[in-house]
């Protein structure tokens, strides 16, 4: 196919794209994947655009269509505006274009749109993409119309996945695409059969949910003063040093909070509130549902991990007293690293010292959180998403929660401990 060019002196905003580079004014030869694209600034903004993948790869049809799509998003006051193809009638590309912009919640049927993490757009289109490289050599995906994708290309990117991804990766992957078609038959009204309504999906064999013992979370502990600190890496025979002298309080404050990495890393003293009834709590942001919601700062939703009994003896141990009124951080203080350094260092670290105290189980740092919902589980039974802002008591159970520890309704939250003592 023809490599698309930008003439000298062009039309405001014109640029090429490539869809598998995902980059403007690319450097590489998919030229058949290459289409036209324009970027408008938005008046009254600094830093903020909008952009459009155009449908014409004919330079000067492609303008027309620019100068129409900035005359639509000055209209609309600048909101997004979604090219549409005539009859709905799009490319493979061009559907996949619009499915993108579907995720990043520009759509013009705004009742229709899904918030979406930026993780869950990222994923969604890496299997879209993958599609595209499983079609692109039986089809042209730039004038191809999506209607007439057939089940010999599903067939194709079916053993693709297969030979790819294990069960649960593999499933996902297939329900993408199928997610995908549903798209654009529901939202965008192409009458289509989905090519992925019928598969057959892989069997996922469920894994027991892992916690950590009392002994064993103390042999970890142990390991950090016993143990020797240097790991050598593989390939050129790197040696690192494991330590940290923030391990031992990080690694019990993950267990008695059961908190997400960037949550305990960085909690406050300041974080610490007090009920009418002496009741204390940690009252943090809730990182996760305001990524997904994609909050404002006027209008974040918090959460709340109770100061239980063995935490606040922790908090005690860690300056409490002296410490309550301040906004320090409560681990590692003085520190002079990112948030995003100390989280891996502690996840690496807390892999090395179980190997180090020979658990034999497959753990990481994230089984003491998976430690923490047990015990609380077993305290507040069906009310435990409460305080680990999870949606259902099923995703509790399918991912978090030991089931041989038997559940006591009857227990209060707060005189719950970690492991029962």
């Amino acid at each position: 196919m023809n490599k698309l060019i930008i003439p000298k002196n062009p039309h405001k905003g014109m640029k090429i794209f490539c869809y598998k580079c995902k980059r403007d004014n690319p450097i590489c030869k998919h030229y058949d994947i290459q289409k036209y694209k324009v970027v408008i600034h938005v008046k009254g903004e600094v830093a903020k655009r909008k952009s459009q993948v155009l449908i014409s790869r004919i330079y000067n049809e492609a303008v027309i269509e620019a100068i129409e799509y900035e005359k639509g998003l000055i209209a609309t006051n600048f909101q997004p505006i979604i090219h549409n193809e005539e009859n709905n009638n799009y490319s493979i590309l061009g559907a996949v274009s619009v499915y993108e912009n579907y995720l990043k919640g520009e759509h013009r049927y705004a009742h229709m749109l899904k918030i979406v993490s930026k993780s869950h757009q990222s994923e969604c289109m890496k299997f879209c993409d993958f599609f595209l490289d499983s079609i692109i050599a039986y089809k042209d995906i730039t004038s191809t119309s999506i209607i007439d994708v057939d089940q010999s290309d599903v067939a194709r990117f079916y053993k693709w996945a297969d030979g790819h991804y294990a069960a649960r990766t593999f499933n996902k992957c297939l329900g993408a695409l199928r997610a995908f078609f549903n798209f654009l038959i529901n939202v965008e009204a192409i009458e289509i059969k989905n090519p992925f309504a019928v598969y057959q999906p892989k069997a996922v064999i469920k894994k027991n949910v892992e916690t950590l013992t009392e002994d064993e979370f103390s042999s970890i502990l142990s390991a950090i003063d016993s143990a020797g600190s240097i790991k050598v890496l593989g390939g050129k025979g790197e040696r690192k040093n494991m330590f940290r002298p923030y391990l031992k309080d990080g690694f019990k404050l993950f267990l008695l909070t059961g908190g997400r990495r960037e949550e305990v890393v960085d909690l406050r003293w300041s974080n610490i509130i007090s009920t009418g009834n002496n009741v204390m709590f940690f009252d943090i942001e809730n990182l996760k549902v305001n990524r997904i919601k994609k909050m404002g700062h006027s209008n974040k939703y918090n959460k709340r991990i109770p100061v239980n009994i063995d935490l606040f003896d922790l908090l005690v141990t860690l300056g409490y007293e002296d410490k309550k009124n301040s906004n320090d951080f409560i681990l590692f203080p003085k520190r002079n690293v990112k948030t995003e350094t100390i989280m891996n260092n502690m996840s690496k670290s807390f892999t090395f010292y179980a190997e180090a105290a020979g658990i034999k189980k497959d753990v990481s740092l994230n089984n003491l959180r998976k430690t923490y919902i047990t015990w609380l589980n077993r305290a507040m039974g069906k009310d435990t998403g409460i305080l680990t802002s999870h949606g259902g008591q099923q995703v509790l159970v399918d991912h978090y929660i030991d089931g041989t520890i038997l559940t006591a309704v009857e227990e209060a939250a707060l005189e719950f401990r970690v492991f029962g003592t």
